[in-house]
């Protein structure tokens, strides 16, 4: 392959990343995301308060996280039936798969917290390390302002380590704007593909 084929074919791949990329935003991930800004901050909100209230034992918080990734998950398949954009990308496999480990993850370290026995909660802060995995991740897929949200929160997980006893409610307003700010972007960039968009030749 000589320099010129070489160049075509990167500008081939980048064309077909950029349309998935494009895609994804199509399909209400905007909105998606804006409404789990409310009920994710909520969650983490409930979490605290049951915290303070000196619930130890897993079973309420089970319950509480259990009814809003049920509600979650079921939001997503709502808000996106009937939404076309193309085959299922490569973009959007990965980030279904990012944020299903984070979720893992997140459900390992408050178990890990509990049989530990800790009296200090370290999970807040650790949910920032995972954040900041997951947003590192997007910042690979989908464009490198995605870098930054990982950056604040690796920098907002060692400020945690001062004020253990709030993370839950810092976590709350945090994850809130971060979530918001990302859906409400989204969807503005889908606003304006949907207004400017014209037939084009498909790569994918």
């Amino acid at each position: 392959m000589n320099r010129e084929e070489a160049n075509q074919a990167l500008e081939l791949i980048r064309r077909v990343v950029s349309q998935a990329r494009d895609d994804s935003a199509l399909q209400n991930w905007g909105v998606i995301w804006m409404l789990h800004a409310f009920t994710n901050a909520a969650g983490f909100a409930a979490t605290q308060w049951l915290w303070n209230r000196g619930d130890r034992t897993p079973g309420a918080y089970v319950v509480l996280w259990s009814a809003i990734l049920a509600f979650n998950i079921s939001s997503i398949f709502l808000l996106k039936r009937g939404q076309t954009a193309g085959a299922r990308s490569f973009v959007e496999r990965q980030i279904w798969a990012i944020w299903t480990t984070f979720m893992g993850g997140m459900g390992l370290v408050a178990l890990i917290n509990w049989l530990l026995g800790l009296d200090r909660l370290f999970m807040p802060a650790v949910a920032c390390v995972l954040f900041a995995t997951a947003f590192s991740m997007m910042g690979a897929l989908m464009g490198r302002v995605w870098f930054t949200v990982a950056a604040f929160f690796a920098v907002v997980s060692l400020m945690m380590t001062r004020l253990p006893e709030h993370g839950f409610s810092l976590l709350a307003a945090l994850w809130f704007a971060v979530q918001f700010g990302g859906g409400l972007a989204l969807h503005r960039a889908r606003l304006r593909r949907l207004a400017a968009r014209t037939p084009e030749a498909r790569l994918v």
